[in-house]
């Protein structure tokens, strides 16, 4: 038996796969504890300082907008978002989850090589996710002058806001982007490549979105980030990007099916926002997760039904443990050398709970039915 069997054969054994999380995990807190000995804690005044300017530079572009020099607030804004480059251990939190999703969506692509060109598109589809980041804050400003929408903690204006808001902004911004990659993913007449090169999308989105988020919270937003929001922001750009791909190519029969696809990913993530942000709605917290599993199985009964069924190498169950596994060892070392290992056990632990129902969650989904959780 060679490598590669032997590999195909491993990563479908459960025992396995447990023993290779339980090594990266322990390998992630033994760099903790060296990391704690050797690296010397940030300054606890330097975020804030970079903070207070970036707040000083945004109140100008925010007069700008009352004055509506829509031109001015435009080309500000990539400055302003300046911030979330500026410690680079979070960016490089940031750029871990980002890649670990990325793989997992090349293999689910089934990409054949360097010389395939859905690398390449889902590759543009990450950078071009970044990027939306601009146009998002730009419809931010929009909708506050003009649309009088405006963050609330009460119940009526705060599902407006998150709804109207946060959902419709993100999710057209993020399809603007994609906009670009239509035409060939058009010719290459594939809806496997539309809905995931669309998610690489999504992917990109969240890798900048989660810099600000890392710097902001000093990293202990990692791993509830890594299994929420960038998965949510990649199968809701994919199933709108696969929507809009099979709208254009049979416009009559799958038109009105595309454009109700966009009203519904957008009703899903400012519900799922609304429930996580509202007071009022606190008790029904649990239905975030809800519309999370919904969202993500529509994602994966697609994924399952466009996927070629053939014995792959590795296996995407093992993809995603190794990833997850990463992020945590990742993000423990972060924490034991920012704050040291004590809280970065308490940080990880305080919210183990939550994270084991996500893996279980994406176990249960992935298109290998082998692996039995």
């Amino acid at each position: 038996m060679n490598w590669r069997s032997t590999l195909q054969s491993k990563t479908r054994q459960p025992a396995f796969l447990w023993r290779m999380v339980a090594w990266i995990i322990a390998a992630g807190i033994v760099a903790g504890y060296a990391a704690q000995y050797f690296c010397a804690p940030e300054p606890q005044g330097k975020f804030a300082a970079e903070t207070s300017k970036e707040t000083s530079r945004w109140d100008k572009i925010e007069r700008w907008a009352d004055q509506g020099e829509w031109s001015k607030v435009w080309w500000a804004i990539p400055a302003s978002q300046q911030w979330r480059l500026q410690n680079r251990a979070t960016v490089a939190l940031a750029a871990l989850t980002g890649c670990c999703w990325l793989v997992f969506l090349l293999q689910a692509l089934q990409v054949g090589g360097v010389r395939d060109g859905r690398l390449w598109l889902a590759i543009v589809g990450v950078l071009l996710g970044v990027l939306s980041i601009w146009p998002t804050q730009f419809f931010n400003l929009w909708q506050e002058t003009g649309w009088g929408l405006r963050e609330s903690r009460k119940l009526i204006p705060g599902l407006r806001y998150n709804v109207l808001g946060v959902g419709l902004r993100e999710e057209f911004a993020k399809l603007l982007c994609l906009l670009p990659l239509i035409p060939v993913l058009l010719r290459l007449r594939s809806e496997l490549a539309a809905l995931l090169v669309s998610g690489s999308v999504g992917i990109g989105f969240a890798l900048a979105e989660n810099a600000g988020y890392f710097a902001s919270s000093g990293g202990t937003s990692v791993m509830g980030r890594y299994l929420t929001a960038n998965p949510l922001h990649m199968t809701l750009t994919g199933l709108i990007g696969l929507a809009l791909f099979r709208g254009l190519r049979q416009p009559r029969d799958w038109g009105p099916h595309a454009l109700a696809t966009f009203g519904l990913m957008v009703f899903a993530h400012g519900i799922y926002d609304a429930l996580i942000d509202l007071p009022a709605l606190a008790d029904y917290a649990m239905l975030g997760t809800i519309v999370f599993a919904l969202v993500v199985y529509q994602f994966f009964r697609e994924l399952r039904s466009l996927r070629t069924t053939r014995r792959e190498m590795v296996s995407l169950t093992a993809n995603f443990l190794c990833g997850v596994s990463l992020v945590t060892a990742a993000t423990f070392v972060y924490l034991s050398a920012t704050v040291g290992c004590p809280i970065a056990f308490d940080v990880l632990a305080s919210g183990v709970i939550g994270l084991a129902v996500m893996v279980y969650l994406f176990l249960r989904e992935m298109p290998e039915t082998m692996i039995r959780v």
